[in-house]
C-alpha cells in the first residue's frame, strides 16, 4: 500500500499512456528500430554487458553446424557463437536497418556467415533445414510469438536443437503477482521505448508449441529472463 501512495502518480502517468497509445503495432515497432538501429549498439552495450551478454554466452555457445538466428537484429550474439562448432550461419530479420548493422560485423566472422530480410512468422527456408535454431530476444519481438516458434521448429532438424534467451513474465505466481501488482512487469511504456514485449509467458509459449520438447529451461534475475534448450519432441 505504502508503494502506490509513493508511486502513485508515476502509475497514473503509465495508465494513461497505455489508454491513450495502447500497445504499438508491428509497424510502429518496425519505425523504433529503424530509428534505434544506426546507435543501437552503442546504446544497449552497456546495459546487455552485466545482463543479456551473460546469458547470451551461457546459451549460445551450444550453436553448432547450420545456425540459423531468427530476429537476428545488429548482429549481438555473434561473439558467443563458438566458431569451432559451427559451420554456416544464416540470420534472418524483418528490419532492414537493423540488418544493416549486423552486416558490418560479417567480414570479422571466421565461418560461413550471411543475413537476410525475411518474416519470422513465415521463414524462407524448407523443413528440416538447419542443426541449431537461436533467437536472442526474439519472440518478445514478434507480432505472433507462438507462431515464429513453431517456424523456428519446422526449420530445424529432427535431431537439431532450438536455443533461446527470452524475457518475459516471471516464472513463479507470486513474483508474477508481486510485479503486476507494482506496476513493473508489464510496464505499458516499454514495447514503445524498446519495441520489444515483457509480457510474454515464455513457459506458456513453450508449452502450446506443437513437436517442441524443452531439453532445460533456466531462469535469471527475479525470473523474467529464460534460458532455453529444446528439440523436437
Amino acid at each position: 500500500r505504502s508503494y502506490h501512495l509513493f508511486f502513485a502518480a508515476e502509475e497514473a502517468k503509465q495508465k494513461s499512456f497505455l489508454e491513450r497509445y495502447g500497445r504499438p503495432t508491428q509497424a510502429q515497432r518496425m519505425e523504433a528500430y529503424t530509428w534505434m538501429a544506426p546507435h543501437y549498439d552503442q546504446n544497449v552495450s552497456q546495459l546487455e554487458a552485466g545482463i543479456a551478454d551473460h546469458f547470451r554466452k551461457e546459451v549460445f555457445a551450444d550453436a553448432s553446424g547450420d545456425v540459423l538466428e531468427v530476429a537476428v537484429g545488429t548482429g549481438r550474439i555473434f561473439k558467443f557463437l563458438d566458431a569451432s562448432k559451427v559451420k554456416r550461419y544464416v540470420g534472418v530479420d524483418l528490419n532492414e536497418a537493423m540488418l544493416e548493422e549486423a552486416r558490418k560485423k560479417l567480414p570479422a566472422l571466421t565461418f560461413d556467415a550471411r543475413v537476410v530480410r525475411s518474416d519470422g512468422h513465415a521463414l524462407p527456408f524448407s523443413d528440416a533445414s538447419f542443426d541449431t535454431v537461436v533467437g536472442s530476444l526474439c519472440l518478445c519481438a514478434m507480432e505472433h510469438p507462438e507462431k515464429a516458434l513453431q517456424e523456428m521448429l519446422r526449420v530445424c532438424r529432427p535431431c537439431g536443437k532450438v536455443l533461446l534467451l527470452e524475457a518475459g513474465i516471471a516464472e513463479k505466481p507470486i513474483v508474477r503477482w508481486g510485479q503486476r501488482h507494482l506496476g513493473v512487469v508489464p510496464n505499458p511504456t516499454h514495447e514503445w521505448e524498446f519495441a520489444y514485449r515483457d509480457d510474454n509467458d515464455v513457459l506458456g509459449l513453450l508449452r502450446a508449441c506443437e513437436g517442441l520438447k524443452v531439453d532445460k529451461v533456466q531462469t535469471r534475475g527475479m525470473g523474467n529472463w529464460y534460458l532455453v534448450w529444446a528439440s523436437h519432441s
